[in-house]
């Protein structure tokens, strides 16, 4: 995430866990999103980065078991939290991957509104055993991802699917808790369009209120 003073730009990760958060966590996360990422020496993306990369090269692996072994054995012999949640997020990923599913490239995009840029990024694509195409956006954190939240962020995904991964079906991965999301046919495409965008507005004005 970075920002300039006309424009804010945020991960589509870092978006995720806005939406999930209650009104009190939500300004405390904005404002440590503004402190972390205006500091050009920061290092925000970093905590999941070769987690997400593990992902993304397990499913073009012909044994993706044995490729998310080595990305958590190797954060294991680090001191800190990540090595047990490392684990946990690889687990609940294999259980969640479609039997015969492959890798496919996605392109990162940005969906922008209003000043606020939403950039794609660390999703995973797959083409599934009769060719279907998903597109997965992994989620590592240890709060329950409920369906209005997964709603809003695949409402984004759909608009740019085109964009990312042409024709693909969005998803969400819950890792650590092993549930997958998608927008059903019969969700009102209207509702989840104010919703985004009132979320939207929300952040922007949370954004210049922080210190």
């Amino acid at each position: 995430m970075n920002a300039s003073h006309n424009s804010i730009s945020i991960g589509v990760h870092p978006w995720l866990d806005y939406l999930l958060a209650s009104p009190v966590t939500s300004a405390t996360l904005v404002t440590r999103h503004k402190r972390l990422y205006l500091d050009p020496e920061s290092k925000g993306g970093v905590a999941y980065g070769p987690l997400l990369a593990g992902l993304r090269r397990a499913v073009s692996s012909p044994d993706p078991q044995a490729e998310l072994e080595a990305v958590v054995s190797r954060t294991e012999a680090q001191p800190g939290w990540r090595g047990p949640v490392y684990r946990e997020c690889a687990a609940g990923f294999l259980s969640l991957l479609p039997r015969g599913a492959t890798g496919v490239p996605v392109r990162q995009a940005a969906w922008i509104e209003d000043g606020l840029s939403v950039v794609l990024r660390g999703l995973v694509g797959l083409r599934l055993r009769l060719g279907e195409l998903q597109l997965v956006l992994p989620y590592c954190k240890e709060p329950e991802l409920g369906q209005e939240a997964a709603n809003v962020v695949l409402h984004l995904m759909e608009q740019m699917r085109d964009d990312v991964l042409p024709g693909a079906t969005p998803i969400v991965y819950d890792l650590r808790h092993k549930k997958s999301f998608k927008l059903h046919g019969r969700t009102n495409r209207t509702t989840l369009n104010v919703g985004l965008l009132g979320s939207v507005a929300q952040y922007q004005r949370q954004w210049f209120l922080a210190a």
